[in-house]
This record gives C-alpha cells, structure tokens and sequence, in this order.
C-alpha cells in the first residue's frame, strides 16, 4: 500500500492543485478550462497514467483524441515515459485518424460495408483530388453553372461539417444556389463510393451515419471506450461533437473528459462552434468544471495585456491567467511609415535581439493575420539576411512529384480510384495524350466502369488507334502489377521502392538532368525514406505491445465478447502510411532548426516562441475589415477576431512586439488604417508609456482607402496633407498626426499624439530605430 502510495504521490508531485483535482476527478462528465499555457497535456497525460495505474483500467478501453498529428504524438511520447509498453494499447490520435481506423474497422461487416458504399481499402482524396471530383460531379448533375467548383466544394464541406448527407439537407425549390449544392453533392458522393474513396469530411460523417443506423455496431464502441479524452474542445464542428455525444451520451453520464478554452475557439471558418464548450456544463447536466488558469509560459505583462483583449468579449467562461513569474518587459510597439518599413524594422529587431545573445533565431516568430502580408515580410527577411521558415505544414507532401507518387501508391491500394489515374495517366510521359484520356473517361463513363477496368481492353473504345490502344494497355499492365505488389506488401516502404522502381519516376527526372529535375528526384527519396521512417515506428509500436504483459480478457458479465485488439490491425502499412500522409495538416508543420518563424495568426495556435513580433494591427487588417462590416449584428466576427489576437499575444514568452503601418498596401490598393482598436484595449502603462500616447483608436471609419500621395523619392507615401501643419519650430498646431518631423538629437521620425497647443506642447514622437518613442517640447522639432 506505501509503495502504491509514493507512486501515485510521484505521479502528481509537480502538478499545481487544479491540476491534480482534474487528473484525480472520478466518474462521470468533466470541463476542463485550460488557458493559454497551462499545463493542459500534462494534464491529460497524468489522467490517463493515473486511470490506468491506479485505477485499474485497461489501456484498449482509453480513446484520448486532440486535433494535430503533432499533439497526439506529443500526448503518446509522454504516455510511453509514464506508462512504457503499456502506452501502445492507448487509442491516442487526432479525430480523423480515430475514425479512418474504426471505418475500416466496421466495414469488415459486410451489411455495414454494403450500407456504406465502401471497402476497407478505401483511400482519401486529399484537396486536389476533391476539386476534379466536385467538377465532375457538376457535369454529371447537370447544375447552373451558377457556383464556381471551390465555393461548391466548400458548401459541401459545411454540410459535412455540419453532420449532414444529401438527404439531410434542407433546401427551399427557391433556392437557386441550395439547389445546385444539393445536387452536386448528391453526384459528388456517388462519384466517391465508385472509386471506392472519401475525403476529410467522409471519415468522420459516414462513421457517425454507421453509429446512427446500426446501434449494434455503436454499441461495441460505447461499451469499449468507458473513458473517452478530447483535447482542444474548443476547435470540435457538429459533426465531432455528434460522434463523441454517440460514444458518450450525455445520459448515462460517460466518463468523458474535454480540455479546452473558449478563449482560444479561432476556427469558426472552418465549423468550429463555440458554443460546443460554452455549453458543455447544459448539455452534460452535473459536469464538474475545473479551471487551470496559473500560466507557466509568459510574463505577467503579457498575460494581463491579453486578458485586457478577451475580457470584452461577452459570451465567454470567465478565468484570468495569472503566473508567478516576474512581470518582464513592456510590450514593444512599432509604428512604420508603409509595409516595407515594418517589415525592415522587424528584421533589424530580430537581428538585434540575435546579436545581443538575448533571444536566437529559433525562439523569434512573426505573426500576421493573412498570407499576403508574407511576402513583404519574406523579401526583408533575405535582404537583411534573417534565416527563416514560412511555416506550412503540408508543404513536402504537396509537391507535385510527391503527390504523384502518392496517386501511384493509391492506386496500388484502389486501382478503383479514378481520380489518381486520371493525375498519373502520362506521368511520367508515356504518349498518352488529352484527347485519348477524353475517349477513355467518356467510354469507362458509358459503361458504368472505372477508368481502370477500361484500360483492360481499350480496342473497344472507339477512335483510338493502335498506337494509343497499346499505350493504354501498357499502362493497365503496370497499374496491375503494382496493384498485385500492394496485396501482399509487409510494409510501406517495399511498396514505395517497387513503385518508383516501376514507374520510373526518379529516373525520369534524373535522365532530365536540371537542378530543378534533380531536386524533385531527391524529394521522391526523401519520400522513400519517409515510408521506412514511418515503418520504423510502427514496429517498434508492435513490438513494444507483444512484449508487454497483456493486459487479461474483461471478466464483467456480459463482456466476454468484448473485441480489446488494437484499432489499427485491420489497416494495412501502406493503407497506414498513406493514411498519415493524407491526414498532415497545417498545425504539424516544425519550427525551430535556427530561423525564425513567419506564420499566419491561425497557424500559430499551440505554439510557443521566445519572442514575438505581431504584423499588421490595424482596424481593416487586424482586426480584419470582415469583422467590421455592418452584418457581423451578432458580434460573432469580432469575437473571433478577439480570440485571434489573445492566441497571438499569449504565443509568446519574453517579448512581445505589435506593429503597425500608417499606410499600407494590400490587395492592390494603398490602405491609410488606423492603429487597430485592440491596440486601445491594452491599458499603455503596458507598453513603458503614459496615457494617451498611443495613436487614438477609431471612432467609426474602419479604415479609409486614398490615393497614393508621393512626396520625395527618399520618403516614400507620405500620410495624408492635412497632416502637414506646423508652425515652423514655433510650436504645433492643428491635427498633426502622423507628421514628419526633425529633431537636432533624436533624428527623423513620425508624431504619433499632442498634448496642448503651441510651442510648448508635449508631443511624443517615434523616431524608429534604437530611439523608438520619444516625448519632447514642440519647440525643438523642426517639419521633416
């Protein structure tokens, strides 16, 4: 009993009190609000230790899902520390994976398989397979040509989102574009059971349809998985929420266990609902609600700057970070003349912070609110010499070549999968041409066949000469010969060597000879090596399970045909490997390696950085103009807004730097913005300044739009004319914000308030550079 004791003691010795009562929590239904930094996945790792440690509970019964490949093997690489071989019995993974694997799981029944459209060798159709599926689709349906494809494709990924089929749709005979989304989506998901495929959507839609129409088969699942985990609550769409409400339903009160924090809820664009966990405590009637909120990532002036953001939003869970680590420094605020201003002061602060040995490359990010305010960012970057990293997260698997020789290897899975054929047909060149393909598609169509089962005796298909006709056959040869390969493969990486070997597809680039063909041939290895990578671990998984003492059968009445055997058997390596590939998403991409950062605001989440710069606030671009039109009546736009800039500020450490442009282009068009009103929110004394010192926020304009107005060659846009008032050294007058003004000492720069009139008013000045702002008497600035 000590020894029991000391352990479980030395499991939550380092664990604050709210920690420790969620990691201890009983049965039943419990939210834990977890903000910004603190301690969440140590959280969700030391309950599942403690579950199965001290509580008896066998590993194969636990389901813990996040949203990121990088947090779920984040969450399994501490399990493993904690639990060791144990940890491999865990269903740890993201939702999607979770799915694929009981989909597959579940189709082995053949009325379910029948029900679904689907085999278990179903492959998933990534974005671009998508968009030539939803085009045919529309040709099929014979839609108005009303909707572009992508808006079309979109709409249907709402109303899988949403956890809706076809049939489930609601659309008014009225509603011209309604119709045209139903119809398409009608077409588009019959063109994906024939070639036997799903996209992102699919996994978790059809699994949910399964649960719905055959109770049986949920049954098993809800009676398996007595405690179910789910990280980042925040981000669940309806359709996720649905399949956690029919593993855990709210009525029999589930040990199910969500961690999130309404503050950090930024993905309504893609279907995340807030609501999901503002109502949890309703929803799960007698759910206990922990709150962590001792943050063990920044300094207190940046948790307090924003808490000073967030705390205006109405519909949120009160909690207020707080740490114990000393105040550090004020936030920093840059204000630039243009874009390419901010983006060389920012370079020269990074450089400056890397020189002094304060912060390296690898612990400095740059945020901004949306791609295009990259490039400018980029260019500074080389010019001033800053090594750095746009972070993408699907940027190796979403080069051509890569993604050639992953419609290969689905093809090699699902010979069935037309879209794959249709992207590799002629690559590399073998002379099948566009007006061959065109034939092929509109006979396999007219037959009710796959482009496949076509190639198999295309003499039949009319207007094809003998030339084309044995190119087709040639190529149905190899497709045939890597599909037999495929069937019995012990591992991915045999798979991939025996595809490139076949297809020829390295050497090909290699016989090409450029630095760009050479290139693209090493990425096609690296991809090899990713596959044996990826082999590697999934041994050492398995073998780490079968040298494991196997937990025993489950004795309970009524349990004894209770299926304990790990989710992933019945998915096959190569079925696994291009699973994993297919479900990359932007928030797995790494940071570090000695470059700073460059990001969107979005891709930030769950990141953390030493120092951060964050671009671009301004009323129009930060918060963004969307949010500031007149039909947000609910406020939703800028709460989302809101929660974007907390994530932002909380991403950092040490430093936090907010810039801004008083003029801006963007989008083709010169943008004079005022200083974004979250800017107005921080309290100033936050930024080593006094009160109204900062650019005022705005009243109503959300931002003005005028004409370039050049001065001197040297000096760039100027801001506007009516700024230019100045009473020749003999004091200020007037509104002159934004003026370019001279000082004998601190050099050029930019007033930025004024307080009284004449020559002895107070005006602070930003003066760039080392100087920053500055707070002097009208009397010594000269116009600039």
């Amino acid at each position: 009993m000590a020894l029991a004791l000391n352990a479980e003691n030395e499991l939550l010795k380092d664990l604050n009190e709210p920690q420790k009562e969620a990691v201890l929590h009983g049965d039943g239904p419990l939210l834990v609000l977890s903000g910004a930094g603190s301690g969440k996945t140590r959280v969700i790792t030391r309950r599942v230790a403690h579950l199965v440690q001290f509580r008896n509970v066998f590993p194969w019964r636990i389901l813990a899902v996040t949203f990121t490949n990088k947090a779920a093997r984040e969450m399994r690489e501490r399990l493993v520390h904690l639990l060791g071989a144990q940890a491999h019995e865990l269903v740890v993974s993201t939702f999607h994976s979770s799915a694929a694997m009981i989909l597959r799981r579940v189709l082995r029944e053949d009325a379910v398989a029948q029900a679904v459209g689907l085999t278990r060798a179903f492959v998933i159709y990534d974005d671009g397979d998508q968009m030539q599926i939803v085009k045919r689709a529309m040709r099929e349906a014979k839609v108005d040509p009303i909707m572009q494809p992508r808006e079309i494709l979109h709409r249907i990924d709402q109303e899988k989102n949403a956890a809706r089929l076809p049939d489930d749709m609601v659309v008014d005979v009225d509603d011209a574009r309604g119709v045209v989304v139903q119809k398409t989506y009608r077409a588009y998901q019959k063109l994906l059971r024939a070639a036997n495929a799903v996209d992102f959507g699919d996994l978790l839609l059809l699994l949910v349809d399964v649960f719905r129409k055959h109770p049986a088969v949920l049954e098993q699942y809800q009676r398996r998985f007595r405690h179910i985990l789910v990280d980042e609550f925040q981000d669940t769409n309806p359709v996720q929420y649905e399949l956690l409400r029919l593993l855990a339903p709210p009525e029999r009160r589930p040990n199910l266990v969500v961690v999130g924090d309404d503050d950090q809820s930024i993905y309504r664009w893609r279907g995340a609902s807030v609501d999901n966990i503002l109502n949890f405590p309703e929803q799960y009637a007698g759910a206990r609600v922990v709150k962590l909120e001792q943050n063990y990532r920044s300094d207190q002036n940046i948790l307090d700057a924003a808490h000073a953001v967030i705390q205006r939003n109405t519909r949120r869970l009160p909690k207020k970070l707080w740490s114990d680590r000393p105040k550090g420094e004020t936030l920093t605020i840059l204000l630039n003349r243009d874009e390419r201003a901010e983006a060389q002061e920012v370079a020269r602060r990074i450089h400056g912070l890397q020189r002094e040995g304060f912060i390296k490359y690898s612990g400095m990010a740059v945020f901004y609110r949306t791609n295009a305010q990259s490039r400018v960012l980029e260019e500074a970057m080389r010019l001033a010499r800053v090594p750095y990293t746009l972070v993408s997260g699907r940027s190796f698997y979403d080069r051509a070549e890569v993604r050639d020789a992953a419609a290969y290897l689905r093809l090699m899975v699902n010979p069935r999968s037309d879209a794959d054929l249709l992207r590799i047909i002629n690559t590399p060149a073998r002379g099948i041409g566009d007006t061959t393909v065109e034939r092929l598609a509109d006979w396999a169509n007219q037959a009710g066949v796959s482009l496949y089962e076509a190639t198999a005796s295309p003499e039949r298909i009319a207007g094809l000469n003998t030339a084309a006709v044995r190119r087709l056959s040639g190529f149905h040869a190899l497709v045939s010969s890597l599909h037999a390969f495929a069937q019995d493969a012990q591992d991915s990486a045999s798979a991939v060597d025996q595809m490139l070997k076949e297809t020829h597809l390295v050497d090909s680039l290699m016989t090409e000879g450029s630095d760009e063909s050479i290139t693209r041939a090493e990425n096609l290895r690296e991809f090899l090596g990713a596959a044996q990578e990826f082999d590697l671990n999934r041994a050492a998984a398995a073998v780490a399970v079968s040298d494991a003492t196997r937990t025993p059968a489950p004795v309970e009445p009524g349990e004894e045909d209770l299926d304990s055997s790990p989710l992933t058997e019945d998915t096959p390596p190569l079925n696994a490997f291009l699973e994993q590939i297919s479900l990359v998403g932007d928030a797995d991409a790494e940071v570090g390696d000695g470059k700073v950062a460059l990001m969107t605001l979005h891709a930030a989440k769950g990141l953390e950085f030493d120092a951060v710069f964050l671009t671009g606030m301004e009323e129009g671009v930060f918060p963004h103009s969307r949010a500031l039109r007149g039909d947000d009546v609910e406020g939703e736009e800028m709460a989302e807004e809101r929660r974007l800039c907390y994530v932002g500020f909380t991403r950092a450490r040490r430093r936090l730097f907010v810039s801004l442009a008083q003029c801006r282009s963007l989008f083709g068009e010169l943008r004079y913005n005022p200083p974004s009103s979250f800017l107005a929110e921080v309290p100033q004394a936050l930024f080593g300044i006094a009160e109204q010192e900062l650019p005022p926020a705005p009243k109503e304009t959300p931002y003005v739009k005028r004409k370039r107005d050049w001065g001197d060659e040297d000096d760039g846009p100027r801001v506007d004319r009516t700024y230019s008032q100045t009473s020749d050294g003999e004091g200020i007058g007037g509104d002159v914000r934004g003026m370019r003004v001279r000082h004998n000492q601190f050099g050029m720069g930019r007033i930025i308030s004024t307080d009284g009139q004449g020559p002895n008013a107070k005006v602070t000045v930003d003066f760039g550079g080392q100087v920053g702002l500055k707070r002097v008497i009208a009397r010594f600035l000269m116009p600039g």
